[in-house]
C-alpha cells in the first residue's frame, strides 16, 4: 500500500511538472528587442492603447481581456494585424525593425520569456504559437 501511495505521489508530480513545463510560452523575442519596443510603444502606440496597455481609444494589449486561451489568438495573427492596421492613422507605416520590437514589448509584458533568438518580421507572420497573456 505503501509503494502505491509512492507511485501515485510520484505520478502526481511528473504530470504536474509536464503541465507547468506545458503552460511556459516559448522564448520568441531578445530582450533587446523588448527594450527597443518599450520606446516604439510609447512614441507610436501608447496615445491610443494606454501608456502601461490598459487601453484608451483603442483595446487593451495586455492581460487576459487581451489575450485570453478561449480568444485563440495567434503570435501570427496578432502580428499580421499590427503590422498592417497599425498605427491608427497610418497603417504599416513602421519600419519591420519597429514592429518587431513592439511586438517584442507587448509579449514581454504579457508574461512571454525572452530568448537568444530574435523575433523575425517574415517569420512572425506565419507563427501558429498560441497568444495567451500570463498575466492575470
Amino acid at each position: 500500500m505503501k509503494n502505491m501511495k509512492i507511485a501515485v505521489l510520484g505520478l502526481a508530480l511528473s504530470l504536474g511538472a509536464v503541465a507547468a513545463q506545458a503552460a511556459t510560452p516559448p522564448a520568441i523575442y531578445t530582450d533587446a528587442q523588448a527594450t527597443a519596443g518599450a520606446d516604439a510603444y510609447a512614441q507610436n502606440c501608447a496615445m491610443c492603447h494606454g501608456a502601461k496597455m490598459e487601453g484608451g481609444a483603442g483595446p487593451a494589449l495586455v492581460g487576459q481581456a487581451f489575450a485570453s486561451a478561449s480568444n485563440n489568438y495567434t503570435v501570427g495573427a496578432l502580428f499580421t494585424e499590427m503590422a498592417q492596421q497599425m498605427p491608427a492613422g497610418q497603417p504599416g507605416s513602421l519600419t519591420h525593425t519597429q514592429y518587431e520590437d513592439i511586438f517584442a514589448y507587448i509579449l514581454k509584458t504579457n508574461g512571454y520569456p525572452a530568448g537568444s533568438t530574435a523575433l523575425n518580421y517574415d517569420k512572425a507572420m506565419g507563427d501558429s504559437t498560441p497568444l495567451v497573456s500570463q498575466v492575470k
